[in-house]
């Protein structure tokens, strides 16, 4: 919850600003509409995410998980152990937030 209590401006916290923060990264965004139909492992996340690094990916999932919108879980069952992202509850809740922004960014494309 690092953003949610370091988000503040004019000496007050703003919703918006949190959401923002919350999916501004160079590849949040990405990462979250990938991860919206299925559960990906990270080679499956990093291969669909052309041009991004390894470190780069593993720093978005990190902020994304610390924040509670993505959550790996570990099958130590499995050889190679097997790591898979999902999103979480509030991570599901993001997706028509972002579907809308989506439909707008495409509307504003079109117009300019």
């Amino acid at each position: 919850m690092e953003t949610a209590n370091s988000v503040t401006r004019h000496n007050e916290v703003c919703p918006l600003d949190v959401t923002i923060n919350i999916i501004d990264g160079k590849w949040k965004s990405i990462i979250l509409c990938r991860l919206m139909s299925k559960e990906l492992r990270y080679s499956e996340l990093l291969h669909s995410l052309s041009g991004c690094t390894r470190r780069m990916l593993s720093l978005q999932l990190a902020d994304l998980i610390r924040d509670h919108i993505v959550y790996k879980t570990i099958d130590a069952t499995c050889a190679p152990i097997k790591t898979t992202y999902h999103l979480t509850k509030l991570g599901t809740s993001l997706i028509p937030l972002i579907k809308a922004m989506d439909t707008w960014g495409e509307m504003y494309l079109n117009t300019i």
